[in-house]
């Protein structure tokens, strides 16, 4: 798992993020409920470390760790009654903040049926979880921001994980997740370059992996700590690395609109990912 790195919140283009954060952290603790950050915003908190422009983002994404459902909803109630949030309309999860930008609140732990979340509300009221659990037990990394904030993100190796799972469940709607996964393979071996020479120096001995390649199997094997809990995720991960159907083929294509890889060498960094998955 990733040691805790340092951030500066107010690096990121987002207003009033800092505050946002606070507010989620101090009404979090209050219920005693743990939560960790995933979607393009735990992406681009990672890429900073390289300074690499990503897409803007204006969603906040938190997994949130709860045991009820009377807890999630009293967390909701607190953001609304006592620090200005909104309800969507269109999205029963998500909240507006007070700097008009959405905070979705994806609640997982025991209150999901076959890894989906049915709540009240209007709009979107079903959402499918597969992963969160198994991520929270091993895939976080804690941060710790300049402004003295500390909470958790997913991995990158999560966060590629959870990618997968979604351009799987809505291959025509997620393709932009393909393409972030290009970009996060591109630059992970300089993010994370400590871990690897720490953790996985043995792949150094084969003359034939450029790091690229060395980045791959690390993420195969971060993600392998995840998914050994649950067999039925490992295998649904490794059918989508396998490029097995006609809606996974177009995977390494989609990167290679997004980097400079060339359709091969792609296929060739997903069969590293599957190795590095089944080395552990």
């Amino acid at each position: 798992m990733p040691n805790s790195y340092k951030i500066k919140l107010s690096s990121f283009n987002q207003e009033g993020l800092k505050d946002v954060i606070q507010i989620l952290e101090t009404v979090f603790q209050k219920f005693d409920v743990d939560f960790y950050l995933i979607g393009a915003l735990a992406k681009d908190m990672w890429l900073s470390k390289e300074k690499v422009q990503s897409r803007a983002t204006k969603d906040v994404d938190l997994a949130v760790f709860v045991s009820e459902s009377d807890a999630y909803e009293n967390i909701k109630s607190t953001l609304i009654k006592e620090h200005n949030f909104k309800e969507v309309s269109t999205n029963a999860f998500a909240l507006l903040t007070p700097y008009g930008y959405p905070v979705d609140l994806l609640p997982f732990g025991s209150v999901e049926i076959d890894e989906a979340v049915e709540i009240e509300g209007d709009g979107l009221t079903k959402v499918h979880v597969n992963g969160f659990k198994e991520i929270y037990q091993q895939g976080i990394a804690p941060v710790l921001t300049d402004e003295g904030i500390t909470f958790k993100i997913a991995s990158l190796a999560s966060i590629i994980l959870l990618k997968l799972i979604a351009f799987d469940d809505r291959p025509e709607r997620r393709t932009q997740d393909i393409k972030d996964i290009a970009l996060i393979l591109d630059h992970y071996f300089h993010i994370e370059s400590n871990e690897i020479y720490n953790h996985h120096n043995d792949l150094f001995g084969n003359e034939d992996y450029e790091l690229i390649d060395i980045a791959a199997i690390v993420i195969g094997r971060e993600m392998q700590s995840v998914l050994s809990s649950n067999k039925l995720l490992q295998d649904r991960i490794l059918n989508i690395l396998s490029l097995s159907e006609r809606h996974h083929k177009k995977i390494p294509t989609l990167m290679a609109q997004s980097e400079n890889f060339t359709i091969d060498q792609a296929t060739l960094l997903l069969k590293k990912i599957a190795e590095g998955i089944g080395q552990l």
